[in-house]
């Protein structure tokens, strides 16, 4: 029977094998890391070959990238990069830990991005862990300009010994919220982070099995659950989102919450969306930031909860639970494509676990971002994220950084382990 890596290899496009160093026969955690004209990359390895060290050996993987179409000054500046890269992984390389530098340069521009990165890297790491047969090696998703706490390596090894059954997981994250920027950054941050705390707590609310961060230098995956979800994929942006959602619902999936991954609090417009960019638009917009109302969250509120009673319904039955959508959600979801789904995941379960399963895998959480972007337009405007995350709470305090911090609060604590029925 073949290998999991080897099925990977032959079902799925993988990127070749880039770096020949010898692989440490102890080796279990691989950070991922795609670096593009990334003038701090030395702060991020320093900040993780500082780490308490864990029982196995650590890689760092850095995929210094460029498209062909990239400026001159880009190119040379990841050239001296890639060089300091090597002679940092000459004076830092020790038995537990080391860097392996791959050049990813002059990639086609239709191509090229954060994806197409992060692919190369997390590929890079499936074929070092194919070379000494460690299916369950933790490949670990970082970003070039983010810092970890110093338990961070140890607290991703504890987290998958006492988990063996989960394939993959987030790891907690706070961005900074005081430093060299300028005060009004960190409030949009802040609004930022909140934002994206609020998402989820509403999610939870309404009964979402999913409810995760989708989050780049926050996630982890075990090597053969890589390989069985088909890989990375190569967007140039929203990368980690879709190969999270693909994820969530396939695999048991946990939260490491016992460290902290300090994401940065920059502005960058290199991706159409995402941190950098929703700050820069924040500071555009008169600093104040703008997301879904309760309102519209109760709208699939409503629905979720009525998906059990479609496991056995028949076409009338189907009809009749339509007419008691929201109109918002009619508008969203027709009517002849609703009865379609569903009649479509009866005829393939056998059970009411079955049938939940297969209805979120249907309406997955990309389903639920754009039913509330649709619900924005047709009567559930978008407003305030600080008085809406207040509001949730049911509390008077609009203070974004005290609201802030209690939603961290509440999201340290989590231990959510969803688990997949085989």
């Amino acid at each position: 029977m073949p290998s999991v890596f080897e099925t990977y290899c032959s079902r799925f496009e993988v990127f070749a094998q880039q770096s020949h160093t010898p692989v440490n026969k102890n080796l279990g955690i691989i950070i991922t890391i795609p670096c593009y004209y990334e003038p701090e990359i030395v702060r991020t390895l320093d900040s993780i070959c500082h780490c308490a060290m864990p029982k196995c050996s650590v890689e760092i993987l850095v995929v210094v990238n460029h498209s062909e179409s990239a400026e001159n000054d880009i190119k040379a500046f990841n050239q001296k990069t890639l060089e300091m890269l090597h002679q940092y992984t000459e004076e830092h390389a020790t038995e537990q830990i080391s860097i392996v530098p791959i050049a990813a340069f002059d990639i086609p521009q239709k191509q090229a991005g954060v994806g197409y990165a992060r692919k190369v890297a997390m590929d890079e790491a499936i074929h070092r862990f194919a070379q000494i047969s460690n299916p369950n090696g933790i490949l670990v998703s970082c970003d070039a300009d983010t810092l970890v706490e110093t338990n961070y390596l140890t607290a991703i090894e504890q987290f998958y010994e006492q988990h063996p059954q989960c394939g993959a997981a987030n790891l907690y994250f706070e961005h900074p919220l005081s430093g060299e920027l300028q005060q009004e950054q960190y409030q949009a941050i802040a609004q930022y982070e909140l934002y994206l705390r609020y998402y989820v707590e509403q999610l939870k609310r309404i009964g979402f099995p999913y409810a995760y961060h989708t989050v780049g230098s926050c996630f982890s995956v075990r090597a053969k659950t890589y390989c069985r979800q088909g890989g990375m994929n190569k967007r140039q942006a929203g990368e980690d989102f879709y190969f999270l959602q693909k994820l969530f619902p396939s695999e048991t999936f946990g939260e490491i919450t016992s460290t902290t991954v300090y994401p940065s609090s920059r502005v960058s417009n290199r991706v159409p969306f995402g941190t950098g960019t929703a700050i820069a638009e924040l500071k555009q917009q008169g600093g104040e930031l703008q997301t879904y109302p309760s309102e519209s969250f109760d709208v699939l509120q409503q629905f979720f909860s009525q998906s059990l009673t479609l496991c056995n319904a028949t076409e009338s039955q189907l009809e009749k639970t339509y007419k008691t959508f929201h109109p918002c959600l009619k508008s969203f979801l027709q009517f002849s494509e609703f009865k379609k789904k569903i009649i479509e995941i009866q005829h393939n379960t056998k059970s009411e676990d079955q049938f939940q399963k297969r209805f979120f895998r249907w309406f997955n959480g990309f389903q639920v971002y754009k039913f509330l972007n649709h619900s924005a337009l047709l009567g559930f405007p978008k407003e305030n994220v600080v008085a809406l995350a207040a509001q949730l709470l049911q509390s008077n305090n609009n203070d974004v950084m005290a609201l802030l911090q209690h939603y961290r609060n509440v999201q340290k604590s989590s231990n959510q382990i969803n688990s997949v029925s085989s």
